[in-house]
């Protein structure tokens, strides 16, 4: 099931996405489809650039949380085009569940990642986009 409205909610989205290079620090971002509204951080690489971080919380294991990553994994799909590189990140070695989708395209770098936390009962849908210096 998607968890977007329409294309319209989609292209804001996207809209949304291209315009994240400005180099304001108070960013908020929608989740496609949905009024859940967080504030987004930035972060310094040690490359020099800078990278955003979203997350939205879940109850844990909520259906409504693995909806949230699939619908942000397409929106970040059709953002991106087809002509996008997808890689799958490997299992890692820990009791909860963890999904990454990482897109490159166009020297853009997104990672969508789905995150349970056991300990704190909750689930996380995550956005990281890679931004140019």
């Amino acid at each position: 099931m998607s968890i977007f409205a329409g294309s319209a909610t989609a292209s804001v989205f996207c809209e949304t996405i291209q315009t994240l290079s400005a180099r304001s620090d108070n960013i908020s971002l929608a989740l496609p489809g949905s009024a859940s509204v967080v504030r987004c951080t930035r972060s310094l690489m040690l490359d020099g650039g800078t990278q955003l971080h979203c997350g939205w919380s879940f109850t844990y294991r909520a259906s409504a949380a693995s909806e949230a990553f699939e619908g942000l994994v397409e929106a970040v799909t059709q953002c991106l085009g087809d002509g996008a590189v997808v890689t799958t990140d490997l299992n890692v070695n820990h009791p909860d569940f963890y999904d990454l989708q990482t897109f490159r395209a166009g020297g853009q770098e997104i990672g969508v990642s789905l995150k349970d936390k056991a300990a704190l009962s909750e689930t996380y849908v995550f956005l990281r986009v890679t931004l140019p210096k």
